[in-house]
C-alpha cells in the first residue's frame, strides 16, 4: 500500500469473542422472556392486576438482550476474518474477501459511538469509530478489535490533523 504511506499497526477482530458473548446474550434473554410471559400469563389467569410495567420491563428486557446477542451472532459470522491495517497516510479495512482501502482524504468524517456501560462493554460498545467515507460507505470499528482504542484515537487524530 505504497499510496498510504509506511505501514504502521494492524489490528484484528476478534470474531469468536463476538460469537461467544453473542450466545451468551441469547441463552440469558430468551429465559428472562419467557419468564416474564409466564408471570404475565399467571397474573391473567388469577385475577390479579398491578406489576404489568415491570412484568413488561422483563419481557422487553429479556428480548432485547436476545436480539442483542442475535445481531453479535450475524456479525460474527458475516465479519469473519476482519482486520484493520493503519499506514501513515490511511487504512485498509480487510473482511472475508471485501478490502477497503481508505486514504485520510477519503473520510468525510470520524463518529465516536463509544458507551460506557458494563453492557456496552459486553457487547463490544466501549469503543465505537463510526468512519464515515466521502462516498457514502460506512465502516465501524467496535470493541472486538483488538487495540481498537489506539486504532479510533489513530483515526480521529488523523482525521481532526486533515481538516
Amino acid at each position: 500500500m505504497t499510496e498510504l504511506g509506511a505501514y504502521v499497526e494492524r489490528f484484528e477482530t476478534n470474531t469468536r469473542s463476538r460469537a461467544l458473548r453473542g450466545a451468551a446474550a441469547i441463552v440469558i434473554g430468551v429465559p428472562i422472556s419467557v419468564a416474564g410471559v409466564l408471570l404475565f400469563v399467571m397474573a391473567q389467569e388469577s385475577g390479579t392486576f398491578g406489576g404489568e410495567m415491570f412484568i413488561g420491563l422483563v419481557i422487553g428486557g429479556g428480548l432485547g438482550l436476545a436480539l442483542m446477542g442475535g445481531w453479535a451472532c450475524w456479525h460474527a459470522i458475516g465479519k469473519r476474518g476482519e482486520t484493520f491495517t493503519l499506514y501513515e497516510r490511511g487504512f485498509v479495512h480487510t473482511w472475508r474477501k471485501s478490502t477497503t482501502i481508505v486514504p485520510w482524504i477519503a473520510v468525510e468524517a470520524a463518529v465516536d459511538h463509544s458507551k460506557k456501560n458494563v453492557l456496552a462493554k459486553a457487547l463490544g460498545g466501549d469503543v465505537g469509530c463510526l468512519v464515515k467515507l466521502t462516498d457514502g460507505r460506512k465502516i465501524l470499528i467496535n470493541g472486538f478489535t483488538e487495540g481498537a482504542a489506539v486504532l479510533a484515537h489513530d483515526i480521529f487524530e488523523a482525521v481532526g490533523r486533515r481538516t
